[in-house]
């Protein structure tokens, strides 16, 4: 993919995964959600939600955190039947995602990789003038991200909802890059979302 093109003429997809915890190496996910954008422009149309049934029985507080059932966990397809869909929902498109080293984790066990990735945390982080060492954990969440920004919260703990805030959240912030004159091409969002150490540990 040519990442020197304008990032308004570039494919993307805004992407969100729930699981049963915070390690790609150990847990699960259980819900993937996507919204593709074309530029800056969201398509609705191509919004896409699933389940995914967990190899391992699913603990009951988690089941009401998701709120959800184990007879629905039951009946949805495993990993292995999404990951085609996934794929393919990726090809040729650049990757967005809050804390994106959780989905980029989840995506490698699976042996699926994005043509580039973009990171809203640290993309709002750049904006702020903010490292992930001077930043409080507590307002670069989405959820808090999104209501700083004039961003409607739609639902916790839902994968599609969360990728929709996360789409959005990212429109506003690649725009305001823009306007300071910090972005113009796809390479200027990666440079910006350059994963760091500590992350992991800090959000």
């Amino acid at each position: 993919m040519n990442l020197n093109v304008p990032w308004r003429a570039a494919p993307f997809t805004a992407l969100d995964f729930e699981a049963t915890g915070m390690n790609p190496a150990r847990d699960e996910v259980v819900q993937v959600g996507l919204v593709p954008l074309h530029g800056d422009t969201l398509d609705l149309h191509g919004a896409f939600a699933q389940w995914v049934r967990p190899t391992r029985p699913f603990r009951d507080e988690a089941v009401a955190i998701h709120g959800l059932s184990h007879d629905l966990l039951q009946a949805a397809p495993a990993t292995a039947d999404l990951r085609g869909a996934l794929a393919a929902a990726l090809t040729g498109r650049v990757l967005v995602a809050h804390y994106a080293a959780l989905e980029l984790g989840f995506l490698k066990r699976w042996g699926v990789r994005p043509a580039a990735t973009v990171d809203t945390l640290m993309l709002a982080l750049a904006l702020d003038g903010r490292t992930t060492q001077t930043a409080r954990r507590d307002e670069y969440t989405l959820s808090a991200l999104a209501a700083r920004l004039g961003v409607p919260v739609y639902g916790e703990h839902d994968a599609l909802a969360d990728a929709l805030i996360t789409a959005q959240v990212f429109l506003v912030l690649a725009h305001e890059l823009e306007a300071r004159g910090r972005v113009r091409t796809v390479r200027d969002l990666t440079h910006l979302s350059g994963f760091r150490s500590g992350l992991f540990g800090l959000f």
